[in-house]
C-alpha cells in the first residue's frame, strides 16, 4: 500500500484530491491537513511514501517547508500557481499539478509514483546485499556498477546519466531517488543536477568540483554541506 498525505489550505482542494486518490486501490491516505504545522509526526520516507502539498500557506512558504524535510518522501505539488514550477524543478519535485486536478493528468502522476517506488525498492534491495556495487537496468539488461568506478550522476529531466570510469548509462530515474540509494559516506549531492563520488574529486574551486577533467558546478543551496563534508 502506498501511503499518502495531503496538505492544502483550501478545504475544497483537500476534498477533491482525496476523492481522486481514493479511486486507486493501492493508495492509502493516512493524513489530511490544512497546514504543515498540523502534522503530528515527522514526515519522511519511513512514515510517508508520497506528499501532496500546496505551495502557498499563511505564515509559511511551502517550498521552504519541503527544503526543511530530512529524507523527504516523493513530493507532488498541487497548486493554482504556475510561477513556482522552475523552483520546484531545483528541488527535484516528482510532479507539479495545476488545480483543478484533472483525472487524466493525475493518472500520469500515479504512474510516475509507482515507477519511482518500484525502482527505489528494487535498487535498495540490491544495494543492501552488498556495499560495494549497485545494479541498474539499462540497455535492456541489468548492469553491475562498482561504487569505486562511479564518477558522478547527472540529471537530465526525467532521466539521469550515470558516468563511470568505463562508460555512461542513461536510465529513467530522478537524481534525488538514485542518490538516496548510494552510500552517503561516499557520494554527495552538490547541485540540483549533479551527485558526485567524493573519492574521485581531483580539485575544488570556489563554486565547482573537478572530476575526470570535467568541471561540475556547486549549487548555492548545496555549498554549505559540500564544504562541511569535503573541506
Amino acid at each position: 500500500m502506498i501511503r499518502c498525505i495531503i496538505i492544502d489550505p483550501d478545504a475544497n482542494s483537500r476534498k477533491n484530491t482525496s476523492r481522486m486518490l481514493s479511486r486507486y486501490d493501492d493508495f492509502s491516505i493516512i493524513g489530511i491537513y490544512s497546514h504543515p504545522d498540523e502534522v503530528p509526526y515527522t514526515i519522511d520516507k519511513t512514515s510517508v511514501d508520497v506528499l501532496f502539498i500546496e505551495v502557498v500557506f499563511s505564515r509559511l512558504y511551502g517550498l521552504d517547508y519541503i527544503r526543511s524535510l530530512s529524507n523527504a518522501p516523493l513530493t507532488v505539488i498541487t497548486t493554482s500557481y504556475r510561477e513556482y514550477a522552475v523552483e520546484c524543478f531545483e528541488l527535484d519535485i516528482l510532479d507539479y499539478l495545476i488545480k483543478p486536478l484533472e483525472p487524466s493528468r493525475l493518472s500520469t502522476t500515479i504512474s510516475r509514483i509507482k515507477r519511482a517506488i518500484k525502482t527505489s525498492k528494487t535498487t535498495t534491495s540490491q544495494s543492501s546485499k552488498n556495499e560495494d556495487f549497485i545494479f541498474i537496468r539499462a540497455e535492456k539488461r541489468r548492469i553491475k556498477i562498482q561504487y569505486d568506478s562511479l564518477l558522478y550522476i547527472e540529471s537530465i529531466k526525467d532521466y539521469i546519466s550515470i558516468h563511470t570510469t568505463s562508460g555512461e548509462y542513461i536510465i529513467h530515474q530522478t537524481l534525488s531517488g538514485f542518490t538516496a540509494l548510494l552510500p552517503h559516506s561516499r557520494f554527495i549531492r552538490c547541485h540540483r543536477s549533479y551527485t558526485v563520488n567524493i573519492e574521485h574529486i581531483e580539485a575544488i574551486h570556489a563554486s565547482s568540483i573537478i572530476i575526470a577533467g570535467k568541471t561540475i558546478p556547486i549549487g548555492r543551496m548545496y555549498m554549505t554541506q559540500v564544504r562541511e563534508k569535503i573541506l
